[in-house]
Order: C-alpha cells, then sequence, then structure tokens
C-alpha cells in the first residue's frame, strides 16, 4: 500500500477519534440522584452532618446542579465537577 494512503487512512483515523472523544464529552448526561449522593458524601467526609442535610436544586449557568448540604452550597457543572460557592445557602 502506498505511503501516502497510509499517512491518510492515519490523519482521518485520528481526526475521527478526537471528533469523537469531544463529541462524547459534550453529550455527558448527568443523573441527579447520583450527583445529590456523591456531593453529600463529600460534605459528610470534610465537614460531618448527614445526608438528609443535603438537598438538590436545579442550576443555572454554567452550573447544572445546586447541592445544598446545611449552611454549604456546592455547584456542580455538566462535567461533574464541584465546587464550594458560597456559605448561608443560595
Amino acid at each position: 500500500m502506498p505511503r501516502s494512503v497510509l499517512i491518510t487512512t492515519a490523519s482521518l483515523t485520528i481526526l475521527a477519534g478526537g471528533l469523537g472523544y469531544w463529541l462524547g464529552q459534550r453529550q455527558v448526561t448527568l443523573d441527579s440522584s447520583a450527583v445529590i449522593e456523591a456531593v453529600a458524601a463529600r460534605h459528610i467526609a470534610e465537614h460531618g452532618g448527614r445526608t438528609e442535610d443535603c438537598i438538590g436544586l436545579p442550576g443555572e449557568g454554567r452550573a447544572v446542579f445546586y447541592v445544598q448540604c446545611a449552611n454549604l452550597t456546592y455547584a456542580v457543572d455538566r462535567l461533574g465537577r464541584v465546587r464550594l460557592i458560597e456559605e448561608g445557602g443560595i
């Protein structure tokens, strides 16, 4: 097989793989109950408390969910990254 055909095939394969990965990352879906449970577990490990102290709220902007545990509020983005946004609730 000619070298140009191999290079073209390899390039198109790499391009298709990269595009597929990028599109797949854009379509990550989050299960709301799993997100709330994971954030509650993190909160309990760091600050103590009970799972029942945490509630999930719909997000806005970049945050898909807000999870409020006691007096702390966490924002969860579409990739599942969690960050503490404020104390005292939303």
